[in-house]
């Protein structure tokens, strides 16, 4: 289709997406505006392409083969029965291991066990601080009053007693028993009454009309003990800066003696990619920490902006919006960035050549998005009913999955033109490499302080061995396995993390090379597998703005079509 005829085409769409629109061509700074805008602080952020229109992902077959030599889900297993040994606790078995797996790392399944063992490690952890501060910030968090807070409902619990000395668990049974939260026959389990009003907390926040007849049956119920219920609730909802605070702890205060030195979590990353990089311990930057209410174990990263990227992506077109940038900093400029208009929720599509590319608006993506996107910062938005010492592993993981990707974007940049590139096709990462990096290495990090304290694996091993047992072709476990495999080949981690890093969109490539030709060829028989992923193939048009008292007002925003797709993996 000739270029005028297909630029009519994207006025309509531009219409209905976005109120004002150019579709000329012309520079932003040829767009009409007004003397007012003149002296507001100006911008435009430039038009992103991203993601693929791939519906399948192709492992190479002497590489699966490689990595499939021993069968991951019983490497998994076997690993995650030795680590729960070593944590003084009972693997889950069979179907328990899918079934009650979530319930288990959240201590609300064979919750005494995992509350005794989370005991028994904080008090060793606390042995080994040296530090009279660090200790005291650790008593602060996990030992005040010498009562021990190993998680959530620990905390919730200790913040309730603080209002009311005599309340227990017991003394919520009745209310939650009438609203049928919980079945009085089952209360003598430990875990029984935190379940159920962990429940009501995440039903508070995905339901709040069927929250409200909760709370108005057990009041009508049994108003002393629906009264308890709530002041628990209360309990949950302020310890949910406790739970932050203890993950940040962790990362950033050195409670890890090693070789006559105190280290922190976040030294062991620096360690890490300071060897990848050459040099001694790197400068990364630390994620937010954020609770936030999933219903289950789960955490996603939050993938800030280099600034090498943000200085391509961000036009400051006059010395106020230079100024303003100065003053307030790149991440005040992202924030903002929310509060441009949505557009239209009809979904759009632009045709250029074979594949079909969704139109859509940053603050639309970003909402849409389980992780953000263009975030003003790296973060880690975690559930906070996930036990600390077992979600550890999960922020380091996470973590890994922020830093690969800040890694892989500032190599991206540095291969950009020098001149003004009006169009940002941000590159992807194959799913199977994203997550099994991020096992690999937050494993590696991690390894000196799971050999002295094995509690800190066991929620990564643990999900590892359910994953792998519910799907043969889970990303989490397949990825590892080829990720070890990698490693052995190569013979270095730090080569194997460039290796990855440099292949991160395709990385099949890695199988051609002539040294991993040579370390698999016992395997050059073994077919393909090709897998299904999801098509995600995004536009973001370019959008020029300017800014006042924090609130953008958009001046016009135009569509420049890109070239056909990328190469398929």
């Amino acid at each position: 289709m000739p270029l005028q005829i297909m630029t009519r085409v994207i006025v309509g769409v531009l219409l209905m997406l976005f109120p004002k629109s150019n579709l000329a061509g012309q520079a932003p700074d040829s767009y009409h505006t007004t003397t007012r805008s003149l002296e507001l602080p100006r911008f435009t952020i430039r038009e992103i392409v991203t993601g693929s229109n791939d519906t399948l992902t192709r492992i190479p077959g002497a590489w699966l083969a490689a990595a499939t030599a021993e069968d991951p889900e019983s490497v998994a297993v076997s690993d995650y029965h030795r680590v729960a040994a070593l944590s003084g606790l009972t693997p889950l078995e069979g179907k328990a291991l899918g079934s009650d797996r979530l319930q288990h790392v959240s201590g609300l399944y064979r919750r005494k066990e995992l509350v005794e063992a989370s005991r028994q490690t904080l008090a060793a952890i606390r042995t080994s601080i040296s530090d009279d501060i660090t200790r005291a910030r650790f008593d602060r968090l996990f030992h005040p009053g010498n009562e021990w807070v190993v998680d959530l409902h620990d905390a919730a619990l200790h913040w309730s007693r603080s209002r009311a000395s005599k309340i227990t668990w017991g003394s919520a049974l009745r209310a939650l028993a009438a609203a049928h939260w919980l079945e009085l026959s089952d209360s003598t389990a430990l875990e029984v009454v935190p379940r159920a009003l962990y429940g009501l907390r995440v039903l508070a926040h995905t339901d709040s009309a069927a929250f409200v007849k909760v709370n108005s049956d057990m009041a009508r119920a049994d108003s002393a003990s629906a009264a308890a219920v709530r002041l628990l609730l209360n309990g949950y909802a302020e310890s949910e800066k406790w739970y932050s605070e203890a993950l940040q702890f962790f990362l950033t205060q050195p409670w890890v003696s090693d070789k006559a030195q105190s280290r922190s979590l976040a030294d062991y990353v620096r360690e890490y990619w300071g060897g990848i990089e050459g040099r001694g311990p790197a400068e990364v930057p630390l994620p937010e920490l954020r609770a936030r209410i999933f219903g289950y174990p789960q955490a996603v990263p939050h993938y800030g902006v280099p600034t090498e990227l943000f200085q391509r992506l961000v036009v400051a077109h006059n010395s106020t919006a230079r100024d303003w940038l100065r003053r307030y900093g790149e991440p005040a400029l992202l924030r903002t960035l929310r509060l441009l208009p949505p557009g239209d929720t009809s979904l759009a599509f632009l045709q250029v050549g074979p594949e079909a590319i969704r139109l859509t608006t940053l603050p639309r993506h970003s909402k849409e998005s389980l992780n953000g996107f263009l975030e003003p910062r790296d973060a880690i938005a975690i559930d906070p009913g996930y036990s600390p010492l077992l979600a550890l592993g999960t922020v380091v993981h996470e973590w890994q999955h922020l830093l690969f990707r800040r890694q892989q974007l500032k190599a991206f940049v540095a291969l950009l033109p020098t001149r003004s590139t009006p169009l940002l096709d941000l590159p992807g990462i194959e799913p199977y490499l994203a997550e099994g990096f991020a096992e690999w290495s937050s494993e590696r990090i991690l390894a000196p302080v799971r050999e002295r304290w094995p509690l800190l694996g066991l929620g990564e091993v643990e999900k590892r061995a359910g994953l792998g047992s519910e799907d043969a072709d889970d990303q989490h476990s397949v990825g590892y396995a080829l990720v070890r495999a990698l490693e052995d080949a190569v013979g270095n981690a730090q080569a194997t993390t460039r290796l990855l890093l440099a292949h991160a969109e395709h990385p099949a490539a890695i199988a051609r090379r002539p040294a991993m030709v040579q370390a698999w060829k016992r395997y050059a028989r073994a077919p393909d597998r090709v897998l299904s992923i999801p098509a995600r193939r995004i536009l973001i048009p370019e959008i020029t703005f300017t800014v006042e008292d924090q609130y953008p007002d958009v001046i016009a925003s135009r569509i420049l079509v890109p070239a056909p797709g990328k190469p398929s993996r």
